[in-house]
C-alpha cells in the first residue's frame, strides 16, 4: 500500500470513529470520543505536513540534479555530431568515453583524449604507413580543432552524468512531483475533515451540562475551554474568580 493509499485509508478510518463517536448517548463519552477523533486527524494533519515538507525537500534536490543533467546532454549532443564527423563507428568513441571517465579521475581522461583523435576509436579513413587518405586528415583536423575543446568541456562532469543517469534522477524527479501532489490533496481532505471534527467538537463542548463538565479531568477541561466562544470563556474565568475569592473569604 502506497502513501496516498495509507492517508486514504486512515482519513476513512476517523470518519468511521467520528460516526461511532456521534452515535455515543452519553454526554461525556461522546465528549471524549470526539476528542480522540480532533487529536487523530491533528496528528494526521501533522505527519502529511512532515511528508510534504521532505517530498519539497527532495524535489529541490533532486531538480538541481536534473537540471545538471540536461545541461550536459546539450553538451553531449554536440559531441555526438564531432564523433560522426570524425570516426567510423561513433557509438565505440562514446562507449570508451563513458568507459574512461567511469573508471579513471578527470585529469587522466583529458590527457589521453589530448593525445590524439585515435585515442577513443578508430578514426575515418586510414594512416598507411604516415600517408593518410583525405577522409583521416579532415577527421584529425576536425578533432583538434572542435571535437577535442568540446570533450575538454564535457569531460570534468561525465562522470558525476553517468552515476545521475544510472541513478533514474528524471524518473526519480517525477515521482516525487506525483508525491508531492498527493500529499497536497492529502492535506486538503484532513484539513476539511479536521474542520468538522472541530466544529462537532466545539458544539459539543457548548452544549454540555455543567453537572458533566465536573466529571472531566483538567486536561479535558482545557480542552473543552479552548472551543468556547470567548464570552462563554470570560463568564468562566469569572465564576473561577468569584469562586477563589468566596475561598478566601472564607478561610479568613
Amino acid at each position: 500500500m502506497d502513501d496516498s493509499s495509507k492517508i486514504s485509508a486512515s482519513i476513512d478510518a476517523l470518519g468511521s470513529r467520528f460516526d461511532q463517536a456521534m452515535s455515543e448517548p452519553d454526554a461525556i463519552n461522546r465528549f471524549r470520543d470526539l476528542l480522540d477523533v480532533v487529536e487523530e486527524a491533528r496528528h494526521l494533519q501533522s505527519k502529511v505536513g512532515k511528508s510534504l515538507k521532505e517530498h519539497q525537500k527532495s524535489e529541490s534536490f533532486l531538480e538541481t540534479e536534473k537540471r545538471f543533467v540536461t545541461k550536459h546532454e546539450t553538451k553531449l549532443d554536440a559531441l555526438a555530431q564531432g564523433f560522426f564527423n570524425c570516426y567510423a563507428v561513433p557509438g565505440k568513441a562514446r562507449t570508451a568515453l563513458d568507459q574512461l571517465c567511469d573508471s579513471y579521475d578527470t585529469q587522466y581522461v583529458l590527457d589521453v583524449v589530448g593525445l590524439g583523435v585515435w585515442r577513443l576509436s578508430k578514426p575515418l579513413g586510414f594512416d598507411l604507413f604516415g600517408i593518410k587518405s583525405e577522409a583521416r586528415q579532415l577527421a584529425e583536423t576536425f578533432y583538434e580543432k572542435n571535437l577535442h575543446p568540446a570533450l575538454e568541456k564535457a569531460i570534468p562532469d561525465h562522470g558525476d552524468y553517468l552515476k545521475l543517469k544510472r541513478l533514474n534522477v528524471e524518473e526519480r524527479y517525477e515521482i516525487v512531483l506525483h508525491d508531492i501532489e498527493t500529499c497536497r490533496k492529502a492535506a486538503a481532505a484532513v484539513e476539511v475533515a479536521l474542520k468538522k471534527y472541530r466544529d462537532r467538537f466545539a458544539t459539543e463542548a457548548k452544549s454540555m451540562p455543567e453537572e458533566e463538565v465536573e466529571k472531566l479531568s483538567p486536561a479535558e477541561a482545557v480542552e473543552r475551554l479552548k472551543v468556547l466562544p470567548a464570552k462563554m470563556q470570560e463568564a468562566i474565568f469569572e465564576a473561577q474568580k468569584e469562586a477563589l475569592a468566596e475561598k478566601l473569604r472564607d478561610a479568613r
